[in-house]
């Protein structure tokens, strides 16, 4: 009867760390082949909204563009790295967190990457292109956050690109924090767990002497 039932080994190889890494990797070389399709897709539609750009706007326009193909190559290669990371995990006695540290570093870097050039090309076409640029740069808001604040001049594009930066500097900084507060707060259990069982044996050691 115990092979046609098959949860008991299907929970075994659950509860085994190689199934998480692998899985997870898995998702995120999909997730790496999904963006890397999607930005492709965007990069052809925006350049009808580029040509549409005043004459002086169009070359802001190109090297917006170019540095949104630096972007998403990067974060689709930081994707392919992180996901080898996760795949290589050795088997520890925590199977879960190992991975989530290496995650939570992923999610910053992406959105380190995004931000960091996302900020540089918005501001270099607001140069360009001025008030225009904006109907072009309406999707990337969450990346560029001073891009609603810093206007249609020269001093709103550098506001942009040292928003944007730091932006995606502290982010970056963030994100490696909480991974290494995982990392931390496992390190804490793990020495808690060793003191308690030298002062148990300490006890046992009193009781018998």
């Amino acid at each position: 009867m115990e092979k046609y039932l098959f949860m008991k080994s299907a929970l075994g190889r659950i509860s085994q760390g190689g199934f998480f890494s692998r899985a997870v990797a898995i998702g995120l070389r999909v997730i790496a082949v999904v963006v890397a399709l999607a930005g492709l897709v965007t990069f052809v539609m925006a350049w009808k909204m580029v040509f549409q750009l005043p004459a002086a706007g169009v070359l802001g326009g190109i090297i917006y563009q170019l540095l949104f193909v630096v972007a998403i190559y990067m974060v689709v290669h930081t994707l392919i790295i992180r996901a080898h990371d996760i795949a290589r995990l050795q088997p520890a006695e925590f199977i879960v967190i190992p991975i989530a540290s290496i995650f939570l570093k992923l999610l910053g870097e992406i959105y380190a990457c995004l931000a960091g050039a996302f900020a540089v090309g918005a501001g270099i076409l607001i140069w360009f292109a001025g008030g225009d640029s904006f109907y072009l740069l309406r999707n990337i808001l969450p990346f560029v956050p001073f891009l609603r604040f810093g206007g249609a001049t020269f001093l709103g594009g550098l506001m942009v690109i040292v928003g944007g930066v730091l932006a995606a500097f502290f982010a970056l900084m963030f994100f490696y924090l909480l991974s290494e507060s995982i990392v931390v707060m496992v390190d804490i259990a793990k020495n808690t767990r060793i003191t308690r069982q030298i002062a148990e044996q300490y006890d046992k050691a009193r009781t018998v002497a």
